[in-house]
């Protein structure tokens, strides 16, 4: 009986492990070499938000993680304008589509090197014109990380079910 309750214990807890998939953390501050702004990147559950910041001056992006587009309106030449961004994951690549409100597509994509540095690698389409190769984009440094992510209830629960196996064990055992 013990090792059925100990076997189901490990299984619950191998699975809450496995099913929940790492995604890259994107969350913190980061700037790229030779530049003088900086990017602040927070991770709430599936809202990562990007503020860049030149020159005392600060602007903000929305990213959906889940798939779901995301809207942001700014003032453009002839009045309000909107350009809609849909994120999705290609292994531990972020990909951003963007439509344009004046017809582009720009693409986004992010991730992070082993090295631990962010690259962002941008390429734009524009409707009857050729698109160039998309560059080895920029690398950005990581320069602080707190207290920049939120963590999501799936962390607490993934612990609190190791957690809570473990101790079940125990009493099954009688091992403190």
């Amino acid at each position: 009986m013990q090792r059925t309750l100990l076997s189901a214990a490990l299984a619950i807890a191998f699975m809450v492990g496995v099913s929940a998939e790492d995604k890259p953390n994107f969350a913190g501050k980061w700037k790229a070499a030779g530049s003088f702004n900086s990017w602040t990147i927070t991770v709430e559950g599936s809202k990562m938000t990007v503020t860049v910041t030149v020159a005392g001056n600060s602007e903000s992006t929305v990213y959906l993680l889940d798939g779901t587009p995301s809207k942001k309106t700014f003032e453009g030449p002839n009045g309000p304008a909107e350009n809609i961004s849909t994120s999705t994951w290609e292994g531990d690549v972020l990909v951003t589509t963007t439509q344009t409100a004046f017809g582009a597509t720009m693409t986004e994509k992010r991730w992070l090197e082993p090295d631990g540095t962010m690259r962002v690698q941008n390429s734009l389409s524009i409707p009857g014109k050729p698109s160039p190769p998309p560059g080895p984009g920029l690398v950005f440094k990581k320069i602080s990380s707190f207290p920049y992510h939120r963590t999501t209830s799936a962390t607490p629960l993934r612990v609190g079910v190791i957690t809570g196996a473990t101790r079940n064990l125990e009493v099954l055992t009688g091992a403190r």
